[in-house]
This record gives C-alpha cells, structure tokens and sequence, in this order.
C-alpha cells in the first residue's frame, strides 16, 4: 500500500488482526510465545486477547492457560462462502415470487445486530418500497430480521441478545421478553411480520431459508406499501412467500419444516387498517 493511503489505517485493528493471523497457523498459543511472534507490547496484546475473548472469537484453554481461536471464525467463513453463492442460486425463486405478487421481493441475511439486504427484486408499481443492496436495518424490529432470530440456535441467540444490549442500551429486560414472545410465534408460524415497525405506511412478510443442516441461512420477504395491502394480497403474499422460501430451502437440501401458519386469520391482521 502506498505511504499516502496509510493514512487511513487503524493501528489498533491492523494489530489485532495480525494476532488473529498469527494464532491461526497453531492450535493454542502461550501468551509468551504469542507475544515474541506478534512482536506487540504485552499490554497491548493482553487487551487484543480480552476484547476478542469478550466477543467470543478467542477463549483461554484454562484459567491462565493457552488461548485459542473459537469456531466462531469458521462460521463466519461459511457465512461469507454461502453468501457469495445463495443470492445467484435462489434469484429464479425471487423472480418467480416478485412475478407472482408483483412487489418488491428482498433476500437478507443477518450481520451483527442487523439485517442486511444482499439481493432485490423489485415490483413493477410506481409506488413501492426499494433499498439499496448493502443496506442494514434493525434485526429485532424487522420482519426478516425475528425470523432468521427465531430459528437461530439458542446460543447464537443469546450471543446476538448480549450484542443488542451492549449497542442499544434502550433493549431493557420487558423488550427483551417481549422479543423472545415475538420468537416464538415465529418458530410457530414460519413467517415474521413488520407491521410498519421499521417505515411508516410499509408492512412486510419474511419467511426462512434453511440449508441441508436445518439453519437459516436467510431470508425471502416482500415489503407492501400499506395503502396497497388489502384481503386479497395479503392472503397471497402469506400463500407465496412461504412456498418461495421452501422453494429455495430445497435448492440447499434441507430438511422439510411443519409450520403452523392460519393464513386467513394473519391476513385479516395484516390488511387491517391499524394494529393494537
């Protein structure tokens, strides 16, 4: 890299990946021998070592013991490998989906605490909700964001629970509760729904993608200007949008999942007018 493009460089992140670097080519690392091959102030490297123990990427063998990296870089590795693959293998799906409802179909995957947009296909209507790929919204708020939540395994939930709290200091414990309420229902009826939580006047229906594993590896949902989401369309998108997801899921080979979904009774929910 050029002299004059270091100027952007963070120090601090450049070092902490290099430990990261460097603790991948041995399983386990004594903080003395880590700290001769980093060639980083001890200080400096015991807080490295603590933040990425804090965050769950490294943990120590023993109390005082060798560190290790956890599992946690190999799934993100699967993360970003599926990713780069899933939008291109399940587009006809979306194609298929957006032309049978004629609406903005989306496909987004979790990142941190939020819910990224990786691929979208749009509707055809003048008036229609559209984001840019790349953009992130609110996991907990959002309909794509409680269905990958709820199908989460517990672990991970409780990891993304600690990380929403730690960025939003508002998550007290009754909307935590409230959350794991919401989880529920999902788990229950397959689908998830943002009844204009995230925009005004845009309600949205999401469903999960699983892979051969049974996790969720995404999701298909469809956001609807509520001016437009009458009986009708919302009795079709809940027909639709499930079936598109299982679609995709087969693409994956994962296993069949048994959900609950009373179709007529969510639509008259979601068409209404106002939600208690």
């Amino acid at each position: 890299m050029p002299q004059a493009d270091k100027y952007y460089m963070m120090r601090s992140l450049e070092k902490a990946l290099f430990v990261i670097e460097t603790m991948a080519t041995r399983k386990n690392w004594k903080l003395k021998s880590l700290n001769e091959a980093c060639c980083i102030p001890k200080g400096t490297l015991q807080r490295i070592l603590r933040t990425l123990e804090d965050l769950g990427y490294v943990r120590q063998v023993q109390r005082g013991g060798a560190y290790t990296l956890t599992l946690k870089f190999h799934k993100l590795g699967n993360q970003v490998f599926s990713q780069s693959n899933i939008a291109s293998l399940v587009q006809p799906v979306l194609h298929h989906l957006r032309d049978e409802v004629n609406e903005t179909v989306n496909l987004s995957i979790l990142s941190g605490v939020d819910m990224v947009v990786v691929h979208q296909t749009t509707s055809r209507h003048a008036l229609r909700m559209d984001s840019i790929v790349g953009t992130s919204f609110p996991a907990y708020a959002s309909a794509s964001g409680k269905v990958f939540l709820a199908f989460l395994p517990e672990d991970d939930l409780r990891v993304f629970i600690k990380e929403l709290r730690r960025s939003d200091t508002a998550m007290n414990i009754d909307k935590i509760n409230s959350l794991y309420t919401r989880l529920e229902s999902v788990r229950e009826k397959g689908i998830g729904l943002d009844f204009e939580e995230l925009f005004r006047g845009i309600r949205c229906v999401a469903a999960p993608i699983f892979d051969d594993l049974g996790k969720v590896v995404a999701t298909i949902s469809c956001s609807v200007p509520t001016v437009r989401l009458d009986r009708s369309l919302s009795y079709k998108l809940l027909q639709e949008i499930p079936m598109a997801a299982s679609e995709a899921s087969k693409l994956f080979q994962a296993p069949d999942h048994s959900f609950n979904l009373e179709v007529s009774a969510i639509a008259e929910l979601l068409a209404a007018s106002s939600v208690a």
